[in-house]
């Protein structure tokens, strides 16, 4: 590696071995990693983990598994393309190790050198691999996110819909209900419901993260969450018995007391006078289709004032039922009666009771009069006061009365009859049912399908923007400013052969001689033969090309027949056009040359270009330097072409009594002003109605002409149509030639 010029060609060959690595290797690698993610992600449908809520039912993929899945597939294709670069390093470093290694040493020598010019190139080339991987992997991302928004906008408004649906359900229904169980009593928002397949308890039952009308149980099993969600078996959140149907609808009335054990005995008889036999639980009763809920709370309950506000029954009550057996302001009933009342004074009045009943347990007989008697005599007086001061009606009863006070204490006073127990149905223990976890097939697989439809994007785009399907206001003008980039009118204007559409009509050819079947339309495109003066009796034969009006042509070709030029020094006729009676000459233009020996060329045709506007166009053969003609004997003329230059961008189509149709083959509006057309003398014409100023993309426009012709005309004339366009103060013209009759009969040209 001593040699400058291998150590050089060492370089290269690792600098573009580099290169071709990161281009051939690298960069497929990061792409097809990259799809290789988003299959592993959305493809393969993997199992749903389970919810860090704890709730039994499976999140909505849309609101909370989807993003999760798609950043995972972002971040890991970043750590496959870190992963993939080192890689690439390591080729690197492992190709210079090996040009490098020196057998008779243990180390190696000029890496160091080496990966110091070699570094630059690494990363350039790991720069634009990256980009360029980032860049056709992040569309894809795009489309699968805009896909995302889409489905999450419906989905929210799906959600929208759902919610309203069942808050307007559950604020028709009753308000919150309190346990039915006496062991309890808490206020119940939102009972428990479980999954009538494997008995999962499922707390949120409503339109969220799990769902909108339905969530999906982690048994496979589809719940209702907004309508039929009453069907399903319901347990209290707080102590997780077993609800009744209809606990919510039931009137509560509440047994306040001092001792338990007193408590005990009322609640019980009043359940005997309701019809349900005692013990029998949760107490609540069905009297006529009313449910009762005769509730006494366990233990001691109004033992203090705070364990008295804790009871969240009261606030739930319809009615209460103060037991006293001594109305002594010292007793512990009158105490428990005392701290209910200063409860019931700082609810609002929505939430006190409508009715208070109040049993003296001394009274064994006797109306409300008879009974307030008889506890004023015993020095109950303060409590009546006390009651009376509320506002709330009360009536005091006696013992045997125990059954119609209650029900008039629920309101259901006149429902004569024996009560129901409302007991809950039966509860089964969970089953040992296997959790079926779903795959979200369809969520998963549109996420795919936008992954992959974002890898077609782009050549769909261009294809659609390059066949000109769009309309050009279309995706913020894209396809307008897409046609006006690609196809601009300065690159839509083409030099077109008007000789290519001679007819024996135009252009009229005439000749000083000719040589016997060669004559001068011989030399016309598409013709086969020549055109030739030899044995022309005179010097300085020409070929004259009559247009019968000007026209402004761009450029005049000659090519004759490279056997026929012999000399070198020798230029083979001369070009030149007239206007009337005037003479225009020609700029010298490009010449056809072809080898001659070694060293010398010969000139055998030329493209001239046409300064101004020309009827007619003359081929001189003579030659100053060809005195005796011999030269001028042998020319054989293959091909005389004129040419003038149009735009494609619209095209003009001739046709019967003076009309031009104008079609705008773009995919932009063009703006346009028709010109008026170029005839022979004699000949006029009149634009009949007024063209617009703008064409519209793709569209068509027909402009009529109002033409006459001379007195006595037999042939056919030509007639020139002229449209100019411009666009962003460029102007080009698109013509089209065409022959007329008297009649106005059109032949098109072009």
């Amino acid at each position: 590696m001593a040699n400058p010029v291998m150590l050089l060609l060492a370089i290269i060959l690792l600098v573009v071995l580099v290169i071709g690595h990161g281009i051939l290797v690298t960069l497929p690698k990061l792409v097809w990693t990259q799809w290789h993610t988003v299959w592993r992600t959305f493809g393969r449908a993997a199992r749903t983990p389970p919810d860090p809520h704890g709730e039994p039912a499976v999140p909505a993929y849309l609101r909370v598994t989807a993003p999760r899945d798609l950043r995972a597939t972002w971040w890991d294709g970043l750590e496959q393309h870190e992963r993939l670069m080192g890689d690439a390093e390591r080729f690197m470093a492992d190709r210079v190790s090996d040009a490098f290694r020196r057998p008779q040493q243990a180390g190696t020598g000029g890496q160091g050198c080496l990966m110091l010019l070699l570094r630059p190139a690494f990363l350039l080339t790991a720069v634009a691999v990256v980009l360029t991987a980032t860049a056709i992997s992040i569309l894809p991302l795009l489309c699968a996110l805009s896909v995302w928004a889409l489905c999450c906008a419906l989905w929210s408004l799906w959600w929208a819909v759902g919610a309203a649906i069942a808050r307007t359900g559950r604020a028709l229904r009753r308000r919150t209900a309190p346990c039915p169980y006496t062991d309890c009593g808490r206020t119940i928002d939102r009972p428990v419901r479980l999954c009538p397949t494997c008995r999962a308890q499922h707390r949120q039952l409503v339109p969220g993260r799990y769902g909108v009308f339905h969530h999906r149980c982690r048994c496979g099993t589809r719940l209702p969450a907004v309508l039929g969600v009453r069907r399903l078996d319901a347990c209290c959140p707080h102590c997780g018995k077993a609800l009744p149907p209809g606990y919510e609808q039931a009137r509560v009335v509440v047994l306040v007391g001092g001792s338990g054990t007193q408590r005990a005995g009322v609640h019980r008889q009043g359940l005997v006078s309701l019809g349900v036999t005692p013990g029998a639980g949760p107490p609540l009763v069905r009297t006529a289709g009313t449910p009762v809920l005769w509730f006494d709370p366990s233990g001691d309950a109004y033992g203090s004032q705070e364990s008295a506000a804790a009871l969240d029954v009261l606030r739930r009550a319809r009615g209460l039922l103060l037991v006293v057996d001594d109305p002594a302001a010292h007793g512990d009933a009158v105490r428990a009666v005392t701290r209910v009342l200063h409860v019931l004074t700082t609810l609002p009045p929505r939430l006190r009771p409508r009715r208070l009943g109040l049993l003296y347990s001394r009274a064994v007989q006797g109306d409300d009069t008879a009974v307030r008697a008889q506890l004023d005599a015993a020095g109950g007086g303060h409590l009546l006061r006390a009651l009376d001061t509320l506002g709330i009606p009360v009536r005091c009863v006696a013992t045997e009365a125990l059954g119609g006070t209650v029900r008039w204490l629920a309101g259901t006073a006149g429902t004569e009859g024996s009560g129901e127990s409302m007991a809950p149905p039966p509860v089964r223990q969970p089953e040992s049912t296997a959790f079926r976890l779903p795959r979200h097939r369809v969520a998963r697989h549109t996420l795919l399908l936008a992954h992959l439809a974002g890898y077609l994007v782009v050549p769909l785009a261009l294809t659609l923007l390059e066949t000109s399907v769009l309309p050009p206001d279309a995706i913020f003008g894209l396809p307008g400013r897409y046609d006006e980039w690609r196809h601009p009118l300065t690159g839509s204007v083409r030099r077109i052969d008007l000789t290519a559409a001679a007819t024996p009509d135009w252009p009229k050819l005439s000749a000083s001689y000719s040589a016997p079947g060669h004559p001068p339309s011989a030399a016309l495109p598409g013709h086969t033969g020549y055109w030739s003066v030899k044995g022309s009796p005179q010097k300085s034969n020409w070929l004259r090309m009559d247009f019968g009006m000007p026209l402004p042509l761009s450029e005049v070709s000659v090519n004759f027949d490279p056997d026929s030029v012999t000399s070198s020094f020798f230029s083979p006729g001369s070009v030149e056009g007239q206007v009337g009676v005037r003479t225009v000459s020609f700029p010298h233009g490009h010449s056809h040359q072809k080898k001659q020996g070694a060293y010398f060329t010969k000139e055998y045709g030329y493209d001239i270009p046409v300064p101004e506007a020309v009827d007619s166009v003359r081929l001189d053969m003579g030659s100053p330097f060809d005195k005796d003609n011999k030269q001028e004997q042998q020319l054989r003329l293959r091909e005389f072409t004129i040419r003038w230059s149009s735009s494609d961008a619209l095209r003009l189509h001739p046709a019967d009594g003076g009309r031009l149709t104008v079609k705008n083959t773009t995919a932009r509006d063009l703006a346009m002003t028709v010109r008026p057309p170029l005839l022979p003398a004699g000949w006029h014409a009149t634009l009949v109605g007024h063209p617009p100023r703008m064409l519209r993309a793709h569209d068509t426009y027909e402009a009529r002409w109002r033409i006459t012709a001379p007195q006595g005309t037999t042939g056919r004339a030509p007639i020139a149509y002229a449209v100019d366009i411009t666009e962003d103060g460029h102007t080009v013209t698109a013509r089209c030639l065409a022959l007329l009759e008297a009649s106005i009969k059109a032949e098109p040209l072009c």
